[in-house]
């Protein structure tokens, strides 16, 4: 998805970046052409007495609305699921940090584990943008961890597993301060995180269905 700033409905015509133009620049060049040598052909055209009727024209037409229909369905399907796990990862990312938050009494930790909740999110964004990451996740990272994500082929699992080294070597794991059960519940929410961007990734990658 393409965030643009308000403009005028003028200009849009004219964008560039994410537009389809540059993709059929060339087949509308060849249809220009195509239509000029058509007018000037015009003449001889009429002396030979052939006429045409609408219902190819109309046969067309029909063919060609049916298969631009599949395709803007199929992409505003896919926006709308994009959007739901947008959605899902932020009620995912909040319900997280408020079990954390209530089970260590340490607000630094909390704290760390904040910051590793906002890189996974800026991550998963920028990847599925193609922007680069380096320099926003620098904000909220360590160095040793920011390394470790840089280089890695999916930097948003990577950062999902340092959260759970991070929980799994916490204070109170280490201590015993929680129940086995409520450390199973916070290692089930990091689990939903690997789906939840596992869910977001094909949406980028995978092309969209041809009719």
């Amino acid at each position: 998805m393409i965030v643009r700033p308000q403009q005028h409905w003028l200009r849009r015509i004219f964008v560039w970046h994410g537009s389809v133009l540059s993709k059929i620049s060339s087949r509308l060049l060849l249809n220009f052409l195509f239509s000029i040598a058509v007018i000037f052909m015009l003449p001889w055209y009429t002396h030979l007495g052939i006429k045409f009727t609408l219902a190819p024209f109309s046969i067309l037409g029909v063919a060609i609305a049916i298969f631009l229909g599949f395709r803007n369905n199929a992409g505003y399907a896919r926006y709308v699921e994009a959007r739901k796990l947008w959605g899902q990862l932020m009620i995912a990312s909040r319900s997280l940090l408020r079990e954390v938050k209530t089970t260590l009494p340490d607000s630094a930790s909390v704290r760390e584990f904040a910051r590793l909740q906002i890189a996974f999110a800026h991550c998963l964004r920028m990847t599925l943008r193609k922007q680069p990451q380096a320099e926003v996740l620098a904000h909220y990272l360590k160095t040793e961890d920011l390394q470790r994500v840089l280089a890695s082929n999916s930097p948003a699992n990577r950062i999902l597993l340092i959260m759970g080294e991070w929980w799994r070597f916490s204070d109170a794991m280490d201590n015993f301060q929680i129940s086995c059960l409520l450390a199973s519940t916070i290692g089930l929410m990091i689990f939903q995180r690997f789906w939840q961007a596992a869910s977001a990734l094909p949406i980028r990658q995978f092309p969209l269905p041809t009719p």
